[in-house]
């Protein structure tokens, strides 16, 4: 038995298969909104992505990107969760808010890093669910347009190459 992934920060261990297991196996259902947050974090390190997708709320114009989720996964070293507070979330609420800070390490930089969020859960068909989160600090960059290499044609239509052009 090894020690659930969203307890290695704390001093009370808990076996995968006594606490986070049972969820991400489809056995047990999550009785509060930190024990959802938990449950979807474990899912990171394990790589489910399915469980991330089936485990939150989605409007109808959103997509979940779960090839992106899971090379976010695939490419960080998962270090622990630390639950920084929660506000509502137990059995008998249909909403609740957990803030959080999942620690991990950049895989390509060896960098530690540090994933600050507030989420909001919301009760859905008796069901805990992912509604949205507020991301505390710098938010990651995400880039609108194809990246353009140093030897790809320059945007501007000269063409000459992109270092030539507008990249010297």
């Amino acid at each position: 038995m090894s020690n659930c992934p969203c307890r290695v920060l704390e001093t009370q261990k808990i076996s995968f298969e006594n606490c986070c297991g049972p969820l991400l196996q489809g056995s047990k259902k999550a009785q509060t909104a930190e024990q959802m947050m938990r449950s979807r974090y474990s899912a990171y390190v394990m790589k489910d992505m399915d469980y991330i997708d089936k485990t939150q709320l989605n409007e109808k114009h959103e997509v979940f990107n779960k090839e992106e989720a899971l090379k976010w996964a695939e490419g960080s070293e998962w270090q622990g969760l630390e639950i920084k507070s929660t506000r509502k979330g137990q059995s008998e609420d249909d909403s609740g808010v957990v803030e959080f800070i999942a620690h991990y390490k950049d895989r390509t930089s060896g960098t530690e890093l540090k994933h600050h969020e507030t989420s909001s859960f919301q009760k859905q068909n008796g069901d805990w669910k992912f509604k949205d989160g507020n991301i505390h600090g710098a938010q990651p960059v995400k880039r609108m347009e194809p990246k353009v290499g140093r030897n790809d044609p320059c945007h501007c239509g000269s063409g000459k190459k992109f270092k030539k052009c507008h990249g010297a």
